[in-house]
């Protein structure tokens, strides 16, 4: 029997609490999968009951399962191997240091303010994000930024003469038996989120990059739900060893720390945590929104968490405390297995 019973607990304290209007959740070890949904869809400006099969605004998810996915198959082609400099795709960036994998590990150093970013267009962002400045944390500190991956998309559309979006769908999604992934979702299918501008988001991704950017977008804008992730889950963890595009071999290269010492650890696109007992690698992302993944590769076990805790305020701090609970609280359950 699958056994996170403190995890579940927290998971689903939240909703009776009101810290998120509802989850959808699933534990996974080796064959066994346990799934559950509490909750609602939404309660402004209607309540509405949560559906199993909700598709959910991942967030930041997609630069794992969609830009970096593309990255992966290439890279076990013999294609990339991500010592290669963003030069060579991206010409117009200026500084010649700059490689693949410093965008993957967010050691990239590029950051700043972009004035008034939210009333550019599409190609004005994309130019601003292209002449940000490397600042003196290149190779000295990990700074996760969307920048890294919007960048890596723009990579791909150099590769591909696609935008990313239209890449993943083409190179990653339809490669796999994948029902309910995808960039432009049905309505109402999806969950809601934040209330914009008077009206509350539904089947639109909230970040406002991806609304702009739309498919160049290589940081957010995906949509999916729990039946989808559990597949990726399955092929991240060797459960279903053919179920991604590329080899195990190259799966199998997420599990470690690619960061020098002294630097955060972190994965190719993936934060890592550490089992308490054994000190290895465990991936783990979060999406803005309220979506989680956490998966161990050794003890093929993880938790896919999803909740739209920005819906209706898009201010929920109480949320990300509660979060790293619940992550805390699986790796502890998760070393007794």
């Amino acid at each position: 029997m699958i056994d996170f019973n403190k995890t579940q607990h927290l998971i689903e304290s939240m909703v009776f609490d009101r810290v998120v209007p509802g989850v959808n959740y699933t534990f996974i070890k080796n064959k066994q999968i346990f799934t559950s949904t509490t909750g609602f869809a939404s309660i402004y400006p209607e309540v509405t009951q949560l559906s199993p099969f909700a598709e959910y605004d991942l967030a930041s998810l997609t630069k794992v399962l969609a830009t970096e996915n593309i990255l992966l198959k290439l890279y076990d082609q013999g294609k990339l191997n991500f010592t290669e400099p963003l030069q060579q795709f991206v010409p117009e960036f200026k500084d010649p240091r700059i490689r693949l994998y410093h965008l993957l590990t967010h050691t990239s150093g590029i950051r700043g303010w972009i004035p008034h970013r939210d009333e550019l267009n599409h190609d004005e962002l994309l130019q601003a994000i292209i002449n940000l400045p490397v600042t003196d944390e290149f190779e000295h500190k990990m700074r996760y930024a969307d920048t890294n991956f919007i960048l890596l998309g723009l990579v791909v559309k150099h590769i591909f003469n696609k935008p990313v979006q239209e890449v993943a769908k083409e190179q990653i999604f339809k490669q796999m038996p994948l029902e309910n992934t995808i960039f432009s979702p049905q309505k109402s299918e999806c969950v809601p989120t934040a209330l914009v501008a008077g009206h509350v988001l539904q089947g639109i991704p909230h970040d406002p990059k991806a609304r702009q950017l739309g498919a160049d977008c290589g940081s957010a804008g995906l949509f999916s739900n729990l039946n989808d992730l559990i597949t990726f889950a399955q092929g991240y963890l060797g459960l279903k060893p053919n179920v991604l595009p590329y080899s195990q071999k190259t799966v199998s290269l997420l599990f470690d720390n690619k960061n020098p010492q002294g630097i955060k650890p972190r994965s190719w696109g993936w934060d890592l945590r550490f089992d308490p007992k054994q000190n290895y690698p465990i991936i783990l992302h979060t999406g803005f929104t309220g979506t989680l993944m956490i998966l161990d590769r050794i003890k093929r076990s993880g938790l896919i968490l999803l909740t739209n805790r920005i819906h209706p305020t898009g201010h929920n701090t109480i949320f990300l405390a509660m979060r790293e609970k619940i992550i805390q609280s699986f790796i502890t359950e998760n070393a007794k297995l």
